[in-house]
């Protein structure tokens, strides 16, 4: 293809891998967002050393994560340079960093699987609109999963490029490359492995014993043999192995399954019509590639191998850390879905080179088809989140308007989503979230999955709250503030409208275990402030 075409193609995606996220921009914080911008943005410049041999956020969850990401926290100091009250700086990075990771697949594509532009376009394409990107492109702190694939891919890159051309250049840049995966997130420890993997799978490079075929590898195991010591010194394991019990095996391969289905059919509740017409298309490419190689035009045994790497080895290498996670997030996939991106456009090549002018047509058809798929459910995604975002930031402002309205140390009970609000309180309560630190001026308590912390210590913050308002002598107000998790509606209810309300709150404290006070929480808003807010106004 015509230079000028594969420019063409280059700035077409990276256009379309930002266009679905352009109107998130200015989106506000929501969930992790609160603690992680508040910590890093306040960080001195001459902070950065000290993240390479500590973890990256102290004690903010109520615990020291086993994080070493210097990398991903100084994004954070860098958009703060914009103002850390302001989330554009921060969504303009995450929307680079999936622009380039996208130009990044379509080069793999090229380079490493030798696909033809339009397939390579394709490939492209396919992962800048997977649905299950959104979380790593629209939520700030999704950028823990992009950026670390970003680099990886370009190690990747950079070295398939340098055995085509062995320009030493190309090969230094890999390895520096791959330093700043290592250290921007743990899950790219299986950089040296993708490396030696792709030499057998795709190159057929020989593999043998000695210093010649080992040495290319080296740097990089010496690197990521480095940072696993360097991580078994701080933390005690290298890769959460305390993790791998029985038990969590189980649920984790659930969660694998899980991961794998969102990959290829989107996100699940979103769009379902778009749902199938993917798992149809899937079909569909499965059977023309068939025919594809049975009436190939040549030999395609060399798209087999980049399929059986990209496919299976890329993907599984990109899944294996996700058994050590600790929970299920979209995210954790983003670095092994360009290796089905990659497999899509391998398919499309495949049909392409068919003698068959019918198979061509349905391999642009089935192409288009998964786009449009992938397309309409991403804008649900993307919708979705900010919708939650716009219910953040509309409870930051109720609760900061409230709290410096009402007499010091009212006690203010907070409902909002957990879509918007996961482990933000008390970090959305204070600056550079707030004008002031709310909560040295009033009490803010909520339901469990609304604090930073563990429940245990959520149990004895709130009750401790409980406790100090109640023993005031000057008996200050009770509101409780809940807002509608789809429009941010604020449904507000005060001790003076409602005198059981306080009654509720004084007996918290003295309520069993951490469940029931949890529980009871909640029923406080199902039961008095909720239905309040139905009721026609007078």
């Amino acid at each position: 293809m015509p230079r000028h075409l594969t420019r063409l193609a280059v700035v077409a995606v990276a256009l379309a891998a930002a266009a679905p996220y352009a109107r998130v921009t200015g989106d506000y914080f929501i969930q992790d967002d609160f603690g992680v911008v508040g910590l890093l943005s306040q960080k001195p410049a001459s902070y950065f050393p000290r993240w390479f041999v500590s973890n990256w956020m102290e004690d903010i969850w109520g615990y020291t994560p086993d994080e070493i990401r210097p990398f991903p926290a100084v994004t954070y100091q860098i958009a703060a340079l914009a103002g850390a009250a302001s989330p554009v700086a921060n969504h303009l990075i995450n929307i680079a960093f999936h622009a380039i990771n996208a130009l990044l697949v379509f080069g793999l594509a090229r380079s490493a699987a030798g696909l033809r532009t339009s397939s390579a376009l394709a490939a492209a394409l396919v992962f800048a609109w997977l649905p299950m990107q959104a979380e790593s492109v629209a939520w700030i702190t999704g950028r823990v999963d992009s950026m670390p694939a970003c680099f990886y891919m370009a190690s990747v890159l950079l070295f398939v490029r340098w055995r085509a051309t062995a320009a030493p250049s190309l090969y230094g840049a890999s390895i520096v490359c791959c330093f700043v995966a290592l250290f921007s997130k743990q899950n790219t420890i299986t950089l040296p492995v993708a490396l030696v993997l792709y030499d057998l799978c795709v190159q057929r490079v020989p593999v043998h014993p000695t210093w010649r075929a080992l040495a290319p590898y080296l740097p990089y195991v010496a690197l990521t043999a480095a940072y696993m010591a360097l991580r078994w010194a701080l933390f005690g394991e290298v890769a959460r192995e305390g993790m791998m019990t029985t038990d969590r095996l189980g649920s984790a391969l659930l969660d694998l399954s899980a991961h794998l289905k969102r990959t290829v059919y989107g996100e699940p509740g979103v769009a379902m019509a778009g749902v199938w017409l993917g798992m149809t298309v899937a079909t569909a490419v499965a059977v023309i590639c068939v025919l594809a190689i049975r009436f190939g035009r040549r030999d395609l045994r060399p798209l087999v191998r980049v399929a059986i790497y990209f496919v299976a080895v890329w993907i599984a290498l990109g899944a294996v850390p996700t058994l050590v996670a600790g929970y299920a997030s979209p995210r954790h996939m983003y670095l092994a879905s360009a290796g089905w991106a990659i497999g899509i456009g391998i398919a499309v090549e495949a049909m392409l080179q068919t003698r068959l002018r019918w198979i061509r047509w349905a391999a642009a058809g089935s192409a288009a088809a998964l786009l449009a798929a992938y397309a309409l459910q991403l804008h649900g995604v993307v919708s979705q989140w900010r919708a939650r975002a716009a219910v953040s930031r509309q409870a930051v402002l109720d609760v900061q308007r409230e709290a410096l309205a009402a007499p010091e140390g009212t006690l203010i009970v907070a409902g909002a989503p957990r879509s918007s609000w996961d482990f933000a309180i008390p970090h959305a309560l204070r600056p550079p979230f707030t004008e002031t630190d709310l909560t040295r001026r009033v009490s803010v308590i909520s339901h469990s999955s609304l604090h930073c912390c563990a429940a245990d210590q959520w149990d004895r913050h709130t009750r401790g709250l409980l406790r100090d308002w109640r023993a005031r002598a000057d008996r200050p107000p009770v509101v409780a503030l809940y807002w509608n998790p789809k429009t941010g509606a604020l449904s507000r209810l005060t001790d003076a409208q409602e005198s059981y309300l306080r009654f509720v709150m004084e007996l918290l404290p003295d309520t069993g275990s951490s469940a029931a006070l949890d529980e009871a929480i909640l029923d406080t808003f199902a039961e008095l402030v909720v239905p309040r807010a139905a009721r026609p106004a007078p």
